[in-house]
């Protein structure tokens, strides 16, 4: 048996080790002229070697073996361009653009699937051309065809039609289409649209519902989103990992910290193995749960290994949290962007621990590659905006938020609320601020970070008689202490009698009510309004103090 033979049984075997073991000693054999490989024979080689190195995960070796594989086939066949590639040579391409897209060179694989003939792409590759046109920004009707172009071949590829409403493809014009000659109209009129056959699953109520939460989705339409996912798990998919995964990642973009959680807690609890959107599970442990939830579900991630970026986002979350040590998070959030970079909670997490230490220019660096990576995510901006405050930077604070809000933003009320509360920092544009508050509350009636904060501008307008018909107004239904503290405030600040507040206080605890009078009789209390005495950091669960500590220190070249 030859030794070409014998390395063949070892990938047979799937000895992937000692396959490529052999397989390098038989090519250096032939470099050496000690045994003469035929085209053929080195073919064979680098084939083992391709397999053996892609199932093993060594992404660098395996692509630079696909690459070799794929240069000696054409050297093979180069006489008949007409023939029709082999599957296997297919399969390799595939493979190939997987490495690429592994070590972040997206172009080229997006290249090396464009070499493969259109009458060759099944539905596999043209779902992967379609992602990659996607990944490098490349021309929507590109990608939009890819993606028609899989689902005529596999009507039931759910992927295909989440990715097709990312690309603004109306869900009318997938739902409302003829079963067996449904077509999506492409941009490029001198092309004809392929047509493709909807999934006979898109007729049950379920899948359509499904859909319609997706499509609210990826249009930020995250209320509307969380309300279909809520309907579908009640009444459809009560135990769907993924159904709760999205409810729990709009609920978070949709800034309900509280039900988020309780979402993916509920994902983890039906599958402890899953690892989608667990670190923004890890962040809310971070920002909601007062006992020892966090130090649990670190625990949990390292029974899992040490190769996945949540875990060492969970490690880092609780290093910040329970250790105090920023200097340790930053390190381990940036072995978590090394492992993963799409996962932007890594880059909130360093950015977090950056402010913490005082390094807010490293701080800004992190929070800003954010807010490009995912521009409606909320907490970047609100980063952003911290680091800028930090720095003294009031103008490029204001330019930045606001401008958030009329182009990411628009429907977020807690981007409404933040870009007045910035501009409430600055006498001259108090007007400016209450706009912004009052559309805040526009969009959510019930926010009371936008309650609160429109009732201090009344306040620093002196139109103390708004604030206090506005906090009246939403007491009854608020159960936050907060608003009916900045009532009495306002009620003695305009000289109210003592019946109107002993009303007010009636199930207030007395004690806060003598310490405000304590306060109300000093000169230096409530002066200048808190928008003056208060960091922006103690707006949000992501600012919390500053911790001063002076033990270890890690950098990014720790790795």
């Amino acid at each position: 048996m030859s030794s070409i033979e014998q390395l063949e049984t070892l990938r047979n075997a799937e000895l992937y080790d000692d396959c490529k073991i052999l397989a390098e000693f038989i090519l250096v054999l032939d470099e050496c002229g000690k045994e003469y490989l035929t085209n053929e024979q080195r073919l064979i080689v680098y084939r083992c070697l391709s397999d053996a190195t892609w199932l093993l995960h060594e992404y660098n070796l395996a692509e630079s073996y696909l690459k070799k594989t794929l240069h000696t086939y054409k050297q093979i066949e180069k006489n008949d361009k007409n023939t029709t590639e082999p599957d296997w040579v297919i399969e390799s391409k595939y493979r190939q653009h997987i490495c690429l897209l592994k070590l972040n060179r997206s172009k080229e694989a997006l290249t090396i699937l464009e070499s493969i003939p259109f009458h060759q792409r099944s539905a596999k590759i043209n779902l992967a051309l379609g992602q990659c046109y996607q990944k490098v920004g490349g021309s929507n009707p590109e990608a939009i065809n890819a993606f028609r172009e899989c689902l005529k071949q596999n009507p039931n590829t759910f992927s295909a039609y989440t990715s097709l409403l990312a690309l603004g493809v109306k869900l009318n014009d997938l739902l409302h289409t003829h079963p067996s000659a449904a077509s999506i109209h492409h941009e490029n009129q001198a092309q004809q649209p392929t047509p493709i056959t909807i999934s006979p699953l898109v007729r049950q109520t379920w899948y359509r519902t499904l859909l319609q939460a997706d499509a609210c989705s990826v249009n930020r339409e995250f209320s509307e989103a969380s309300r279909l996912y809520q309907q579908i798990d009640a009444q459809y998919l009560p135990q769907s990992t993924y159904v709760l995964c999205q409810l729990g990642y709009t609920q978070y973009l949709n800034g309900d910290y509280g039900q988020a959680l309780h979402s993916l807690q509920r994902a983890q609890q039906i599958d402890p193995l899953l690892l989608k959107r667990m670190d923004i599970l890890a962040f809310l442990t971070y920002s909601e749960c007062k006992d020892n939830s966090l130090e649990k579900l670190v625990n949990h991630f390292m029974s899992l290994g040490d190769q996945h970026s949540e875990t060492w986002i969970a490690i880092g979350y609780y290093w910040l949290k329970r250790m105090n040590k920023p200097t340790r998070t930053v390190y381990l959030a940036q072995k978590a962007y090394a492992l993963d970079n799409t996962k932007i909670q890594a880059l909130l997490l360093k950015g977090l621990a950056l402010f913490k230490l005082k390094r807010y220019s490293d701080s800004l660096v992190h929070y800003k590659e954010a807010v490009r990576l995912v521009p409606y995510c909320f907490e970047g901006y609100k980063g952003v905006v911290d680091g800028y405050l930090a720095t003294s930077r009031l103008s490029d604070a204001n330019m930045f938020i606001t401008n958030a809000v009329r182009t990411n933003l628009k429907e977020n009320v807690r981007a409404y609320t933040l870009c007045g509360q910035v501009l409430a920092k600055e006498a001259s544009s108090l007007d400016k601020a209450r706009v912004y508050l009052e559309k805040a509350l526009s969009l959510n009636s019930k926010y009371t970070d936008a309650i609160i904060s429109l009732a201090e501008v009344y306040g620093q307008l002196k139109q103390q008689q708004k604030s206090i018909d506005l906090l009246k107004e939403h007491m009854q239904t608020n159960n936050d202490p907060r608003i009916r503290q900045l009532l009495i405030e306002s009620l003695m600040k305009s000289g109210s009698n003592e019946e109107m507040l002993q009303q007010v206080v009636r199930n207030f605890p007395t004690c806060h009510f003598e310490r405000l009078e304590r306060e109300m009789n000093d000169d230096s209390s409530l002066d200048g309004g808190r928008f003056d005495t208060g960091n922006m950091g103690d707006l949000d669960r992501m600012g919390d103090d500053v911790m001063n500590y002076s033990g270890e220190h890690y950098s990014d070249d720790d790795l």
